[in-house]
């Protein structure tokens, strides 16, 4: 009955109750155990979640099709891959390159997002395929490609970036909220592949977030409706929410702000309340400011892909000096 066998007796109770805990809770972010990578993560709020990560002093990896060019714009500590993520054999190669050089990846932040304001007619084809192969597809591929070593683990968290407009989609945003109630639905379909999440039987977590309009330049331009009754969010707080959220292991979902929580149930009242009520809320006249970013987007990308198409991904080097 010494203090070895109390030791024992300590370590066998601590790790019942980490199985307990990983059964009934599941995994949480921890910094010395975690790899977090995050798709567009070079600006917005896919920037500011890095941010956030790095400050709980967390290994980050950033994939997007454009790398911050001046060092002043990079945040210290992320390491940045040049990758375009709606290219599903660029996330395959990217994969096998960081697997080899970082270590396997634990976290999965899809936040890549491109938009454009126009009517359907309007829509080039480019445009509505664009949009969706970033905003939807690049989310099943980033899955496909990461889930199979979170499962061999036992560890891994997916948090899906959607969008209230996945709900309820404004007039000349066809593309975009077919693309955003598209991951909801990828969420939701993912989740329970895994098993019961009460029980988390693979270890792995899936968690959504369905923000309100966000102050980036993504939407620069676009009319809220109300400031009072739908605000816009600043990326800095939505980012705080997702680092809190994966920090105590939360699941489901989480909408910003209060008012979204009610969306899900305003699809079910009968068209012609709804129509008023958007009538009423000006909701489908918002996109009529919108200055269109797509093509911008799409430019500054197509010089990045050429150079792409011929490497297996380039790595640019973390911003802290080496």
């Amino acid at each position: 009955m010494g203090p070895l066998f109390f030791t024992l007796v300590i370590y066998h109770l601590n790790k019942q109750f980490r199985f307990l805990s990983n059964a009934l809770i599941g995994n949480y972010f921890e910094p010395e155990r975690d790899i977090v990578l995050i798709t567009g993560g070079s600006s917005g709020l896919g920037k500011e979640i890095a941010l956030k990560f790095i400050e709980k002093e967390g290994k980050v990896i950033v994939l997007d099709i454009k790398i911050p060019d001046k060092e002043e714009d990079k945040i210290d500590g992320v390491i940045y891959y040049q990758c375009d993520v709606s290219n599903r054999l660029q996330v395959s190669m990217i994969q096998k390159q960081i697997k080899k050089e970082v270590g396997k990846v634990t976290i999965l932040i899809n936040n890549a997002g491109i938009t454009t304001g126009k009517s359907l007619i309007d829509l080039s084809y480019e445009e509505i395929e664009k949009t969706i192969q970033i905003n939807l597809l690049s989310s099943f591929y980033t899955i496909k490609t990461f889930l199979p070593d979170m499962i061999k683990m036992r560890r891994g968290y997916i948090v899906t970036i959607g969008s209230v407009l996945g709900y309820m989609s404004p007039a000349r945003l066809s593309a975009y909220g077919a693309s955003k109630s598209g991951l909801i639905a990828l969420h939701e379909s993912l989740t329970y592949e895994l098993g019961p999440p009460s029980l988390n039987p693979t270890g792995v977590k899936t968690l959504l977030i369905c923000p309100g309009q966000l102050k980036t330049r993504m939407f620069q331009g676009v009319k809220t409706p109300s400031t009072l009754l739908a605000p816009e969010l600043e990326p800095k707080y939505v980012a705080s929410n997702v680092i809190s959220a994966v920090e105590l292991g939360r699941r489901g979902e989480i909408r910003l702000p209060f008012y979204t929580n009610f969306i899900p149930v305003f699809r079910a009242f009968p068209w012609p309340i709804v129509e008023v009520v958007r009538d009423l809320s000006g909701i489908d006249n918002s996109m009529k400011s919108f200055k269109n970013t797509l093509s911008k987007v799409a430019s500054k990308a197509s010089s990045s892909i050429a150079s792409l198409s011929s490497l297996e991904g380039s790595k640019v080097t973390s911003a802290t000096s080496s």
